[in-house]
């Protein structure tokens, strides 16, 4: 449930969300409409900045790795806007839990960062600390905790605000997801299109945490690092395992639902 205080200090608020993935867009979006007095979508960074011509936000969410316009660069275009948005508070969300990241981003003029999966707790609790009077840039939970088992519940329902069904619907877009993703990646890594694979493995991994799959979302963020450095010429044993784990991963959450 909402507490009355989350529930007043954004009712003022206009919000923009920017995420190229559906995934994170609808648990944003429906997790804020009932706090914030305004909430907006954009699924990339053109659609970011036009919005920001014609609407005065307040707070900016965006994820930092979108295709074409990343995060960043997002956010510095609207900076440059002669508008009101362009003074709006901006919170980079992303599941790269580098320090050097978020020194990066934090040097660079983000207000605050925020690691995936984030809970909407977190995320008001990031807005309310970021407009009070004299803030600082503050930064979110760095540490991805490596948790053996395929499923947590408690984090999906914590993560939804203990919204069941929020929680319920983010679990079956993700069954969804990677009932079609999956044959995708094996394309991809058999074509060898590493840094297409990647991006896939990055939008699971922050989606991963809404559902609870805990070991589906470590899985995808190794075998990224793998492919990122290019320690990977071919999917090899690394690709079988995360395959095992995520074809596990969906035959539990199907039956969660």
């Amino acid at each position: 449930m909402d507490s009355p205080s989350d529930q007043s200090s954004l009712a003022d608020l206009a919000i923009l969300v920017v995420d190229d993935h559906e995934i994170n867009r609808e648990f944003l979006s429906t997790g804020l409409a009932r706090l914030a007095g305004n909430v907006s979508l954009a699924a990339n960074g053109a659609e970011a900045i036009a919005l920001c011509q014609s609407t005065d936000f307040d707070v900016i969410l965006l994820d930092l790795h979108m295709p074409r316009m990343d995060g960043l660069a997002t956010a510095n275009r609207i900076r440059d806007l002669d508008s009101a948005s362009a003074a709006a508070r901006m919170i980079i969300l992303t599941a790269d839990t580098r320090p050097e990241e978020r020194n990066r981003l934090l040097n660079a003029g983000i207000d605050a960062y925020l690691n995936k999966p984030i809970t909407l707790p977190d995320l008001v609790s990031a807005i309310n600390d970021l407009l009070q009077p004299g803030s600082r840039h503050r930064s979110g939970r760095l540490v991805d905790e490596q948790q053996s088992r395929l499923l947590d519940h408690k984090r999906a329902l914590d993560a939804a605000n203990h919204d069941a069904d929020l929680a319920r619907r983010l679990t079956a877009m993700l069954v969804e997801e990677l009932q079609s993703g999956l044959p995708r990646l094996d394309e991809m890594m058999r074509q060898g299109q590493f840094d297409q694979a990647s991006a896939l493995l990055h939008q699971w991994a922050g989606a991963a945490g809404y559902a609870g799959a805990i070991r589906f979302g470590g899985s995808c963020r190794s075998l990224r690092r793998c492919l990122d450095s290019g320690l990977d010429s071919s999917p090899g044993t690394g690709y079988l395992d995360f395959l095992r784990v995520a074809r596990a991963t969906e035959q539990a959450l199907q039956e969660r639902l």
